[in-house]
């Protein structure tokens, strides 16, 4: 029972520290001076009430341009906290006032977080473009060196000079890639929690993504295609798996990129990177069927 009451407790809502970061320093500026102006006509009217007006100087604000240049003035030293005292409020105009330099102090701290911010926000963008920039790097020299190993072991593969073992270690030179992929698809798909925090990637970086993935699957095919080509028994649960693992996480770049893009650069390599997967995808059915009649007709011969 504790543990159920425990997952019924809900998260803490932040909406209203989201609506405060973004809303801009204008905007909180003009609510501010609006603040004032509401106050001050309330104070103004209340002239008309005897005993909840103003009193400046002894005398009751009266009901007239002078009155309201009186408020006005008094709602905006409230506001700001000041307080000369040559203007003491009486009766309502006191819980009023009160409650204007609440109202004050808070809008008064945020305008000061929005200033001190304006400079941290520059300095993180700058660390995080720099950041961003060497993850995109190391991503695409991570496909790139996979595509160079990919290299080697089809040279191997098609003067005959490849080992036995190479082939059964080849799920290895995966496993860097199912990392990057991944990788990859967390900088182009933002997960649920990390939309407000996600940083859109530009058309020219996905673009290059997008070509660089589409090259490493195209290695992919072409040597599963060499591999059968050369009668070779490559068929490996870990490096099938692996390949699979890799379909699917391109398949998911595919699926959200085809929803979110306009572009038509990008709208063409994602057809063509769908038209390779789905090569892989055929040529890893295919494998998976002559694999099962193997299996029946060794079970045959036993019986």
């Amino acid at each position: 029972m504790e543990d159920i009451k425990k997952k019924r407790v809900r998260k803490p809502s932040y909406g209203l520290f989201r609506l405060i970061d973004r809303t801009s320093f204008s905007q909180v500026f003009t609510l501010w001076i609006v603040i004032i102006i509401i106050f001050s006509l309330i104070y103004f009217f209340l002239a008309s009430l005897p005993g909840n007006s103003l009193n400046v100087g002894g005398e009751i604000v009266q009901y007239n341009t002078e009155g309201f240049i009186n408020s006005l003035y008094f709602s905006f030293i409230t506001a700001t906290s000041l307080g000369y005292g040559d203007v003491i409020p009486m009766g309502i105009s006191k819980f009023l006032s009160g409650f204007e330099v609440i109202l004050g102090l808070i809008i008064y701290g945020v305008l000061i977080s929005k200033i001190v911010g304006v400079k941290q926000e520059v300095l993180l963008e700058e660390v995080y473009e720099i950041s961003y920039e060497e993850v995109i790097d190391r991503l695409r020299s991570g496909l790139y060196l996979f595509r160079s190993d990919i290299n080697r072991m089809l040279e191997k593969v098609e003067t005959d000079t490849i080992k036995h073992r190479e082939i059964e270690d080849l799920w290895i030179l995966f496993s860097g890639l199912d990392t990057t992929l991944t990788n990859i698809k967390n900088l182009i798909v933002p997960k649920q929690s990390e939309k407000y925090y996600h940083k859109r990637i530009d058309v020219f970086r996905l673009e290059l993504f997008l070509n660089s993935v589409q090259l490493s699957m195209s290695k992919i095919a072409y040597l599963v295609r060499t591999l059968k080509s050369h009668k070779l028994n490559w068929r490996n649960e870990l490096l099938i798996t692996s390949i699979e693992d890799d379909v699917k996480v391109v398949n998911e770049i595919i699926t959200f990129q085809s929803k979110k893009s306009n572009e038509k650069r990008v709208l063409d390599k994602l057809s063509e990177l769908q038209k390779t997967v789905d090569t892989i995808e055929d040529e890893l059915k295919e494998k998976k069927k002559n694999h099962r009649k193997k299996k029946k007709k060794e079970s045959k011969k036993r019986k």
